[in-house]
């Protein structure tokens, strides 16, 4: 025959089996408040993140459009400077011909 458990033994039973009840508990919400945490620091993180892209793109965008407006002023220049040119050519042979009219009305006197 087995013996029969006293009352202290069954209390002490009942005791540790709460503890560990209480223990339980006190783990899972711990867990809980982890994993609450866990996903808030990601969420940070990703709102932090995409700030981050958003101002990246915003900068790109902006030296992009620097980049497209210095190209469109080097382009004028470029024409300008190769319009003066052919006006100076131009002035230039100009010129030419009239010192040579001059020189040919010269040596015919």
């Amino acid at each position: 025959m087995t013996p029969e458990p006293d009352q202290n033994d069954l209390y002490s039973l009942q005791t540790e089996n709460r503890h560990l009840k209480e223990m339980i508990a006190a783990l899972r919400e711990e867990m809980e408040k982890l994993r609450i945490g866990e996903q808030e620091h990601i969420q940070d993180a990703v709102l932090t993140t995409n700030a981050e892209i958003g101002q990246l793109k915003e900068m790109v965008g902006a030296l992009r459009d620097e980049l497209d407006r210095r190209q469109i002023e080097y382009d004028e220049k470029c024409r300008d400077i190769e319009r003066i040119a052919r006006d100076d050519a131009k002035q230039l042979h100009e010129m030419i011909r009239i010192l040579r009219d001059r020189l040919e009305e010269h040596g015919e006197r």
